[in-house]
């Protein structure tokens, strides 16, 4: 490829991606808004897919209008996990946390993959600053899920529950 067509296939891609959101968003939220919203006190099966489809919708704007920062060259390799390497790796850590569940529980599985995931994108394997947004991940997604929502969460028969 030419310089002058990678350019082009840097400028365009981003706004395809924004472009393919917006509608995703826009079928999204008509697709809930044809399920009941409920009230105030009592949120129907359409509010939270309606409030979500709104939201892709925006970011995708907002990336439509402003793309990311602009780069001159892209970045050589940098050694870094890239394509399939780094969706086999994801794809094998959730298939651990849906293996590890029931044995370890919600809060300690859910943990142990937002880790994962965030030492993936600082690049990092060992990081304070990741096991701190992980645990805070996996509270803030249990505290939802049973406070919130009321579902129940397996504890973990490790634990004797």
């Amino acid at each position: 490829m030419t310089g002058e067509t990678s350019r082009l296939a840097a400028t365009l891609r981003p706004r395809l991606g924004a472009i393919a959101g917006i509608v995703c968003g826009l079928i999204g939220t008509f697709a809930s808004l044809q399920l009941p919203l409920g009230t105030s006190r009592l949120l129907g099966p359409g509010a939270v897919p309606l409030l979500l489809s709104l939201a892709m919708t925006g970011l995708s704007l907002a990336l439509l209008v402003k793309p990311g920062a602009d780069e001159a060259e892209p970045d050589e390799e940098d050694g870094g996990l890239h394509g399939a390497a780094m969706v086999a790796l994801v794809a094998l850590m959730i298939g651990a946390f849906a293996l590890l569940l029931t044995w370890l529980g919600f809060i300690v599985a859910g943990t142990a993959l937002m880790y994962g995931l965030y030492a993936i994108g600082e690049e990092k394997l060992v990081s304070a600053k990741a096991l701190l947004r992980a645990v805070l991940t996996a509270l803030a997604a249990y505290l939802l899920f049973v406070v919130a929502l009321s579902v129940n969460m397996p504890a973990g028969t490790l634990w004797g529950y």
